[in-house]
């Protein structure tokens, strides 16, 4: 872990406690509330557009059962969805955005993890080239990926972008030991399955880190305490308030 005193805040899929998640609205309400990084999920339709989603099928989302993945539809169909009204009626009418759409509108300094949801070689190829097309740096934040296999294609890539691994659903100890293994520099961690004596094994180690999630005051004290990185959450705007407060008892 950095010496930095205070953890980034992480806007998971933007503002998404307020927001219909993974939105341009999210991602405004956001950078609204202060937040350093907006975190978002990345997948191919079926033309191979590079959109923003998070779930394995449609169907959460877009109100359906059809048990479909973005992968079965093509950009034009998912713009004729609406990926509003699942959260509240007041959203409806919003439409997926693209990360070509995202890129164009929110500002450059805005720094972003850009998950990678797929496995597909076609998906990273897109995203690290639409980020060199646009020549848009990551600032603070870095490319999340879900496993080895996705950490070494990036990074053979010679991608100048940072690069995350996930620990997803490993046990703490299998995971520094991945780390270890493959130079990891970043790490994005569950970190509520951590006992002390994994937080321990942590220090040991000059890792940027991450914690996956937090939306409570005394989760949030709790991660600060640990001197972490950064914190995603769903409410960057509470996430903020508590950092200031935190920040005044120093």
């Amino acid at each position: 872990m950095t010496d930095s005193k205070l953890p980034r805040n992480i806007a998971h899929r933007g503002s998404s406690g307020e927001y219909p998640e993974n939105t341009l609205s999210a991602y405004w309400g956001a950078i609204n509330s202060k937040a350093d990084i907006i975190e978002m999920d990345l997948q191919l339709t079926a033309d191979n557009q590079v959109v923003v989603f998070h779930d394995r099928t449609v169907d959460r989302i877009f109100k359906l059962k059809s048990g479909k993945s973005i992968r079965d539809f093509n950009l034009k169909k998912l713009k004729g969805l609406d990926v509003g009204s699942w959260f509240d009626p007041s959203f409806e009418g919003l439409k997926i955005p693209t990360l070509n759409e995202v890129l164009v509108e929110l500002p450059k300094d805005i720094s972003l993890i850009l998950e990678i949801k797929g496995k597909e070689d076609a998906l990273f190829e897109a995203i690290l080239n639409m980020l060199d097309d646009y020549e848009r740096k990551l600032g603070l934040g870095y490319i999340s990926v879900r496993d080895e296999l996705a950490f070494t294609t990036v990074r053979n890539w010679n991608s100048t972008h940072k690069i995350g691994l996930m620990q997803k659903k490993r046990p703490p100890a299998e995971f520094l030991n991945v780390v270890d293994d493959y130079i990891v520099e970043i790490i994005q961690i569950r970190w509520k399955n951590w006992l002390e004596s994994d937080w321990k094994e942590l220090e040991n180690r000059k890792l940027v880190v991450t914690a996956f999630f937090a939306d409570k005051n005394a989760d949030y004290a709790f991660l600060c305490s640990k001197n972490i990185d950064g914190i995603f959450t769903n409410f960057p705007s509470r996430l903020t308030e508590f950092l200031s407060n935190f920040r005044a008892q120093m």
